[in-house]
């Protein structure tokens, strides 16, 4: 079945080519002004996209540092004789690498890598005073923004980037681990300039069924899911759960049902997705909602720390459905959008040329990060990192 399926594939590609003129390639990427402020192959800096035999691209992360900096780190495996010719393991000897940018010329302004496990992918986050927070392995690095060690510590429990999960609050002063355990997690809320732990707290985690419990935070709430029958949920640290009701939604699931929820902008503002993407406070007044087409998808938000911006990248399912052959639709990304909440809109939109049904060996994912001041975006697609101007609130784009 499986040659059924791939020969089928073949053909329809074949003849999808030859039935099809030949035109003009389009830009990768087109903003709405037409270029980006700078572009740079990060090659030049020792990526890779495909580490030895492996086929899918290697992951890299994407943060502004300050207004006048982007970083980026990725994980590449050491290559001997002896494995030359295998696919990457995982936990086996790699390098970090991390490298900062100019945000304004692209230029490289330093570059260090250390010693650490391959896979899964580093997190990188950029912090509100120019600092660097790498998660890798088992170890937190703070780095300053030339990249020197400021502090350094290794993860509780034993635990790894991998399965603790680590996830920066909207403002980026605060991270959340998750610390999994038999039938249950441990949280743990640090600051990210001192590693000091500011909260702690245990959930129960449930058997056969989806668990309940923390779904997002902020400095000041968490928002998950609680009751019978399981209903979005909202606390602060250190008191107990109660429904959130907003406006126009049913907020109610059954036990194998998780509605995705977000903090964006603002400590209080969530983004809900429920077949439309509402966007309201913790209060339960709805600010706008985000309707796509039919097959569009968002994916996780990030947003401006201090600002009433975020971005997403719209996804849509692309490919044939075909029972017999096995053949199914797939995620690809399709655009960047950013909104004001301010303005109760988007601002900006950014067409990205994803993973193709002609060519579903050929993927193609995108990262993105908004400066702290909000004025720019930071794409990273294949192998290029580029930098676009994002106009001001009073002034869309489409």
């Amino acid at each position: 079945m499986r040659c059924l399926r791939q020969t089928v594939m073949v053909l329809v590609a074949v003849a999808f080519v030859c039935c099809v003129r030949p035109r003009a390639q389009e830009p990768e990427q087109t903003s709405a002004e037409g270029h980006p402020l700078w572009k740079v192959d990060v090659q030049q800096f020792g990526y890779k996209g495909f580490p030895r035999k492996s086929v899918r691209p290697l992951r890299l992360a994407v943060n502004f540092v300050d207004n006048d900096h982007v970083a980026i780190a990725w994980v590449t495996p050491d290559t001997t004789p002896e494995n030359k010719r295998n696919a990457p393991k995982v936990g086996e000897p790699a390098r970090l690498h991390a490298v900062i940018l100019d945000a304004k010329t692209g230029l490289k302004q330093s570059q260090r890598d250390w010693s650490a496990p391959y896979y899964p992918a580093a997190h990188l986050f950029g912090l509100p005073n120019g600092r660097v927070l790498i998660c890798s392995g088992n170890s937190l690095r703070l780095l300053s923004v030339s990249l020197d060690i400021v502090r350094e510590q290794e993860l509780p429990n034993h635990g790894t980037c991998g399965n603790l999960r680590p996830q920066l609050s909207p403002s980026k002063n605060t991270l959340l681990l998750s610390i999994p355990a038999e039938h249950s997690r441990h949280l743990e809320l640090l600051n990210v300039q001192t590693f000091a732990v500011l909260s702690d707290w245990t959930e129960e985690q449930g058997r056969g069924a989806i668990s309940k419990g923390t779904a997002a935070f902020s400095d000041h709430w968490l928002v998950g899911y609680c009751g019978v029958p399981t209903d979005l949920c909202l606390r602060r640290f250190g008191e107990d759960w109660h429904p959130i009701r907003i406006t126009g939604l049913d907020s109610r699931m059954d036990e194998r049902q998780r509605i995705p929820v977000w903090f964006v902008g603002d400590d209080d503002v969530l983004a809900i997705e429920r077949g439309v993407t509402t966007v309201a406070n913790v209060s339960g007044d709805v600010l706008f909602q985000i309707t796509l087409p039919k097959g569009h998808y968002v994916l996780p938000p990030v947003t401006s720390a201090g600002e009433q911006r975020f971005a997403v990248i719209e996804g849509r399912l692309r490919g044939l459905t075909s029972e017999p052959l096995d053949m199914y639709p797939f995620g690809s990304n399709d655009r960047a959008l950013v909104y004001s909440i301010k303005d109760r809109r988007a601002i900006f939109s950014l067409k990205l040329k994803g993973t193709s049904p002609w060519t579903p060996w050929n993927i193609h994912e995108h990262f993105l990060d908004i400066s702290p001041d909000s004025t720019s975006l930071a794409m990273f697609s294949d192998s290029l990192l580029a930098i676009y101007t994002l106009p001001s609130d009073s002034k869309s784009q489409h």
